[in-house]
């Protein structure tokens, strides 16, 4: 749902000079593709600190479906490098950005989908060819560091879940 806030701003957007209007486009444009390149390399498998920091901020947090949090560069990236070495594959479609910008703040809501293979694993053979998918909304702060967007908060809200590998999942969290 739009809130009149967005109204607004989508109002303002039409009486904005050309050239306004085309550096909010370019500005939303920069916001998206952090999450977009992010999960990207989550699926090429090639996260890497380099990555980490051209996507968060050095205190960023990430707050997991689960309630658990990460924050800070390393955390993250150490975090999500153990969490998805447990898959064989993974692929991440993010959709519908909406992205409000107030001067160097920003917040981003988009939609995701995730499918998760199980890696083979000879420890537990119950989850080989197992897979879970997941459907939710991220929910993102940015804010602009050195004249680059960043982003300060991600949190992923899933909103339904299925799959064989499902218990799995629910299983390897309790764990920690």
């Amino acid at each position: 749902m739009i809130g009149a806030g967005s109204i607004r701003r989508i109002l303002k957007s039409n009486i904005m000079p050309m050239e306004e209007q085309l550096n909010r486009i370019i500005e939303r444009t920069q916001i998206a593709d952090l999450l977009t390149r992010y999960f990207a390399a989550v699926d090429d498998k090639c996260i890497d600190m380099y990555i980490i920091k051209a996507t968060f901020t050095s205190e960023a947090k990430i707050i997991r479906p689960d309630g658990s949090e990460m924050v800070g560069q390393e955390n993250i990236l150490d975090g999500h490098t153990k969490s998805f070495a447990r898959f064989k594959a993974t692929h991440h479609v993010i959709t519908n950005f909406i992205v409000d910008i107030d001067n160097n703040t920003a917040t981003l809501r988009s939609n995701i989908i995730a499918n998760h293979i199980w890696a083979e694993n000879e420890n537990d053979p119950s989850l080989n060819n197992k897979y879970f998918l997941a459907d939710g909304v991220f929910s993102a702060k940015a804010i602009k560091v050195d004249g680059q967007w960043r982003i300060s908060e991600l949190s992923n809200n899933v909103v339904w879940r299925t799959g064989d590998g499902m218990k799995e999942m629910l299983n390897f969290f309790k764990q920690k």
